[in-house]
């Protein structure tokens, strides 16, 4: 159970095809509940996925007995058949998304830094947005490519993603809606000509997105943090590029408000980084760390809210 997300099978592309073709057939209630269905099929002939999932979850029981004791303890999920339903269930509402099928007013934005962020992106300031794989950011991408983002400009976004295992999955996205296409920086062949392509579409207001959540397959350099009472690696060359950028930088969550239901409505959570890089070098490694943690420190605040909600279905701790 020591492989990396990378050395996992990307093998959803056939499950959101089956996924498309069924939701222009059939009413996104009827596909929501044909998630349960799909969640058993991962779940009985998954075993290493059922694998991960208990060891996710007993981390998950021991940090939140940590945290509140015995009082809340009949909410600590135990269940790895519920853990996987939620992943198939946010399968069939990436889809929805791209579809265009997904409402606006079904997401509630929090009292926290999303109206800076606002600001930021209808002022036409660049802006770094590093997700996670908590929740559902496809979803996020999705209303913003369909214009449903609450700003008044339309987002230019830049996703960085690895480009061997996301190629099949962007071109079905395109598949799925023509409309919906983003530039797409490979994060393999990241190097000065890319920062400098990436700085002049910051400085024409563009969004560049990155996930924080997972390491390189090119590199051994990470950043260990604490994470659920464990020793973590987190990928030291997406926050040295935040520092080269040095743009505004917001960490973006989607949650859904409960973890199963028939209409799910979704709430907002956006935190921006209080560091940033107008340093010399030396103190630019101290704020590196200090933006990482950060991100870390977020997304496990996030994660213990809806634990079920997290879709890195590796040994996250390897």
């Amino acid at each position: 159970m020591s492989e990396n997300w990378y050395e996992v099978k990307q093998n959803h592309n056939l499950g959101y095809k089956l996924t498309f073709f069924l939701l222009k057939c059939f009413p996104a209630v009827f596909m929501r509940l044909l998630a349960f269905p799909i969640g058993f099929f991962y779940w009985a002939f998954g075993k290493k996925t059922r694998l991960v999932s208990k060891d996710y979850l007993l981390k998950m029981e021991i940090a939140l007995l940590s945290d509140f004791g015995n009082s809340q303890k009949e909410k600590i999920p135990r269940s790895t058949f519920r853990h996987i339903s939620s992943f198939a269930l946010n399968l069939v509402e990436n889809v929805q998304s791209w579809a265009g099928k997904f409402s606006f007013k079904d997401v509630s934005w929090q009292n926290d830094d999303v109206h800076d962020l606002v600001q930021n992106i209808n002022a036409g300031k660049g802006t770094v947005i590093v997700i996670s794989h908590l929740g559902n950011a496809q979803m996020m991408k999705g209303l913003a490519l369909l214009g449903e983002s609450g700003t008044e400009r339309k987002m230019d976004i830049t996703t960085i993603s690895d480009a061997k295992v996301s190629s099949g999955f962007n071109a079905l996205l395109n598949e799925i809606n023509p409309d919906s296409s983003v530039n797409i920086v490979n994060s393999n062949d990241i190097g000065p000509e890319t920062i400098i392509l990436l700085q002049e579409r910051l400085e024409k207001g563009g969004v560049v997105v990155i996930a924080g959540d997972r390491v390189s397959a090119n590199t051994d350099r990470n950043i260990e943090i604490e994470f659920l009472g464990e020793k973590a690696r987190f990928p030291y060359g997406v926050f040295l590029l935040i520092a080269l950028l040095d743009s505004p930088t917001y960490f973006v969550n989607g949650l859904r408000k409960k973890d199963f239901s028939i209409h799910p409505k979704y709430d907002m959570f956006v935190k921006k980084n209080p560091v940033d890089f107008d340093c010399g070098r030396r103190e630019r490694e101290e704020r590196i760390l200090q933006t990482a943690k950060n991100y870390a420190e977020n997304l496990e605040k996030l994660t213990k809210l809806h634990p079920y909600q997290w879709y890195n279905f590796f040994d996250f701790w390897a």
